[in-house]
């Protein structure tokens, strides 16, 4: 029957006949998608050109896709990207420009060449843009990149500048603290370990103690610290300076006004350097014979060198003044044979050390100048009483500096003779000269009683004078100035006064409230 039929087809079922059926149909439809992708473009139509990005660190600035002189876009484009980075070391202020040539434009970043730009490479961009307005339009590109690279840059080695500063100053800290400390533990050792510093000695002869040479050691390390510290933060400071364009020109002139002197220091002395050298042997020379000298009278002074001529105690003075004899004669005469000048530093130093010499003993030789007419003259005597300088005693000894007195309780003075100058010089002769002051009854009569007092001086004194002081209700008050005779005092003088108004019946007053 017909049913029958519909049912089976060569023993297959409606359902997978459709779908064998549609396996065919995408089958076909994949071959002639296949097959139109393999067929080649039409003769008309062109396949667009690769493009090449010109890059300036990773930024894209444009583009080249057409060859040009026999340089292909690629290779252009590699040396577009190089040209701009050799631009970055024109001036800041270069800008970049465009520059007309022959059939094509030129387009500069400064006096660089950064591409050149043909008639394709405008075309290549699409539309009716003509050469000259896509050269303008690359050089502007081109000067935003380089603008922009030009900032970060700038702003780069600012942070790098300002962090490089920061740390240099950290090490510059910690350089100048680890020299302290070192300075600090070598002083401290020189401290603890004396017996480590010897005697500078030239041969057997000492030449410096070490007690000298410790502090020379001393001297020399605290020197040293600063001057190492110094040369830190002053090289720091110069670092600091030469990071920023701003500071810059400080650099130079800090530079300049240490390093130049130094350097011409440094020049004059190693011009100086044998004259240097000779002048150390004779300076050395002249320290062993001052060191010889100090050794010699302090053996002297000692008991150990016995010298008749040299007292013990006079020999640490006389010491004193050779060895600083020694020193300027050697200076003012050695100077000038080392130097082969009598104009140099050394014979002015040596002129200069006289000088303040010849300052410094000007008082003594005042001294001695004004007393050879006191020595000279024997106005004053060995035993006489004197007011000399202003002191009062008794002359023991007059020599051209000095005159030696004796006060009244045995102490011994020393006046200058220059001071005679300034206070006279009264001779009392061989007794001080003494004052008693005595108060008489106003009525008696003035005449009267200087003629008692002056007859009761006369027996005992070699002078006298009698003065009338006041006069008034109360009494007359008399002082009686006199050198008593055979070394007496006051106490003879007011007795012989007492007596005589006694024996005249001079009554006696009281002294005035006022007085």
């Amino acid at each position: 029957m017909r049913v029958s039929s519909s049912r089976r087809l060569d023993g297959r079922s409606p359902r997978a006949c459709r779908a064998v059926v549609a396996a065919l149909v995408f089958a076909a439809l994949a071959l002639l998608g296949a097959s139109a992708l393999a067929e080649p473009p039409a003769s008309g139509t062109a396949a667009a050109p690769r493009s090449f990005d010109v890059r300036f660190h990773e930024r894209v600035v444009f583009s080249l896709s057409a060859p040009r002189a026999g340089q292909s876009a690629e290779g252009r484009a590699s040396a577009a990207s190089r040209a701009l980075e050799t631009a970055l070391d024109d001036p800041e202020h270069a800008s970049a420009h465009v520059e007309e040539q022959p059939g094509a434009v030129v387009v500069y970043v400064g006096k660089t060449p950064v591409v050149t730009l043909g008639d394709a490479d405008a075309e290549a961009v699409g539309g009716d843009t003509s050469l000259h307005v896509y050269a303008a339009a690359v050089a502007s590109k081109v000067d935003d990149a380089v603008r922009a690279e030009r900032t970060r840059s700038r702003i780069a080695e600012q942070v790098f500048s300002f962090s490089l500063l920061v740390f240099s100053g950290l090490m510059a800290f910690l350089i100048v603290r680890r020299i302290g400390d070192l300075a600090t533990r070598a002083r401290e050792w020189v401290r603890a370990h004396p017996d480590r510093i010897p005697a500078l000695k030239l041969g057997t002869i000492e030449v410096a103690r070490p007690l000298a040479v410790r502090g020379a050691v001393g001297v020399a390390l605290a020197l040293a610290h600063r001057i190492a510290q110094f040369t830190v933060v002053y090289l720091w400071l110069i670092f600091a300076l030469s990071q920023f364009a701003a500071t810059r020109d400080y650099t130079d002139r800090l530079a300049g006004f240490v390093l130049v002197p130094l350097s011409a220091l440094i020049e004059r002395l190693g011009a100086a350097l044998p004259l240097f050298v000779v002048t150390a042997i004779a300076a050395v020379a002249l320290g062993v014979a001052v060191r010889f000298v100090e050794l010699f009278f302090g053996g002297v002074a000692r008991g150990e060198t016995r010298i008749d001529w040299l007292p013990r105690d006079l020999a640490g003075p006389t010491s004193v003044l050779v060895r600083a004899g020694m020193v300027v004669i050697s200076i003012v005469l050695a100077a000038p044979l080392v130097t082969g000048s009598d104009d140099g530093a050394l014979s002015r130093a040596g002129m200069a050390a006289l000088a303040a010499l010849g300052l410094a003993c000007t008082p003594v030789l005042a001294s001695a100048a004004a007393g050879v007419p006191a020595v000279f003259g024997r106005k004053l005597k060995i035993g006489d009483f004197v007011e000399a300088g202003g002191q009062t005693g008794v002359v023991r000894e007059v020599t051209l500096l000095e005159i030696v007195l004796e006060d009244a309780v045995g102490c011994e003075l020393r006046v200058p003779q220059l001071r005679a100058l300034w206070h006279p010089t009264r001779i009392l002769g061989s007794a001080p000269m003494v004052s008693v002051e005595i108060v008489v009854d106003a009525h008696e009569r003035p005449a009267k009683v200087e003629e008692v007092l002056v007859g009761a001086t006369v027996a005992t004194c070699d002078r006298a004078r009698v003065d009338l002081l006041s006069l008034d209700v109360d009494g007359a008050r008399w002082c009686v100035s006199a050198v008593p005779k055979y070394g007496k005092g006051a106490a003879a003088l007011a007795d012989a006064i007492a007596t005589a108004i006694a024996t005249e019946g001079i009554a006696l007053g009281r002294r005035s409230r006022s007085s």
